[in-house]
């Protein structure tokens, strides 16, 4: 394997300036609060976690799935004793209730999720039971223990989406617009993020690290991109800006050729071996060569801070009151363990929310 320099800043892959703003004070909304973060040894619950430690919350409940990596957050953080960890599945419904009833957090932001496009085309009875069910037991427990503010983050990609994974997320926006009521619960729907794991530009790395072409699923193909330090601080904003049932999303510039990103790691990294190397594989199933940020019938509108955009939307109200059924109809699909109608009825029910 090569040995290689640091990670070029975000500003090299993101072709502009950074937008985000002062990442400590937008988390100080949750100073002497009881916060709950759902995901929170992910690729972006960890650097987020800092920034809500350091705002010294009254306790700040860190739960994810994965073993090793809470194993690792905890043994970073150190001793804290407004801190709590928790092993769990978001998906086990009397296990997070347990939490909710011992921790009765006032802030949730629910980070966990499943975010690998094909295998949600492969496997979407996890993806559904991990992002539409397990968020709505969620939202229901948040609504007992009177939660005052709720963020999910959703993705670009449930914008008119071609993959489960898409139609999951925007099952999953609806789900807390409509369980929003008169409460600041809302979504930010982010673009990709330089630095989460399993991301292009973790592979491109991994690609030229072991001096490997660098795989491009099609030359045509184009992809928003914000940095890691934009997301948590969009994360931060939406939990202190936004509005009931909201969608706000990131300022996130031109949609960039992925040849391009993957030119400028390379040259980054190998500035001796230009032009580098690059093979073309073919698009994957739920992919698609474009993103697109908005449905046809949504609109940008100026948001509280710089940086943010308001999604505004002219769907009529009614639409979101199918959501309970949908919800039923995607819960029976999962335990009967047909994928192919569950992710043909998954995609169909995301449309009907568009």
């Amino acid at each position: 394997m090569i040995q290689i320099q640091t990670a070029p800043p975000a500003e090299v892959l993101l072709g502009r300036p950074e937008f985000s703003g002062d990442i400590a004070q937008a988390a100080a909304l949750v100073h002497a609060r009881r916060v709950l973060v759902t995901g929170a040894a992910g690729s972006i619950g960890w650097p987020l976690t800092l920034a809500l430690t350091a705002a010294e919350p009254a306790s700040l409940i860190l739960l994810d799935h994965h073993e090793h990596s809470l194993f690792s957050l905890e043994r970073a953080l150190g001793p804290r004793t407004n801190v709590r960890f928790e092993l769990a599945d978001v998906r086990d419904a009397a296990r997070m209730k347990r939490i909710f009833d011992q921790h009765r957090p006032e802030f949730v932001i629910h980070l966990a999720a499943a975010k690998h496009v094909p295998y949600g085309e492969r496997f979407p009875e996890s993806a559904v039971a991990t992002n539409v069910l397990a968020t709505d037991s969620l939202l229901r427990l948040s609504d007992s223990a009177g939660v005052e503010r709720f963020v999910y983050p959703s993705s670009d990609k449930s914008v008119q989406p071609p993959s489960v994974y898409g139609a999951t997320k925007r099952i999953a926006e609806g789900l807390v617009q409509t369980a929003a009521q008169h409460r600041r619960w809302a979504v930010v729907r982010y673009v990709n993020i330089i630095g989460t794991r399993g991301s292009v530009i973790e592979t491109f790395t991994q690609q030229v690290q072991s001096d490997r072409s660098l795989s491009v699923t099609d030359d045509r193909m184009t992809r928003y991109w914000i940095s890691m330090e934009e997301a948590i601080w969009s994360a931060l904003m939406t939990v202190g800006c936004a509005a009931t049932a909201e969608v706000v999303m990131p300022d996130c510039g031109d949609p960039l050729p992925i040849v391009e990103t993957a030119r400028r790691l390379a040259g980054w990294y190998r500035p001796d071996r230009v032009p580098y190397p690059i093979a073309c594989t073919g698009i994957r199933p739920g992919e698609r060569l474009h993103e697109v940020l908005l449905s046809p019938n949504e609109t940008f509108a100026s948001a509280e801070a710089p940086g943010l955009r308001s999604v505004r939307t002219t769907r009529a109200p009614i639409v979101l009151t199918k959501v309970p059924e949908i919800v039923d109809d995607l819960a029976k699909l999962v335990e009967s363990g047909d994928r192919e109608r569950l992710a043909r009825h998954c995609l169909d029910a995301a449309e009907a929310l568009q």
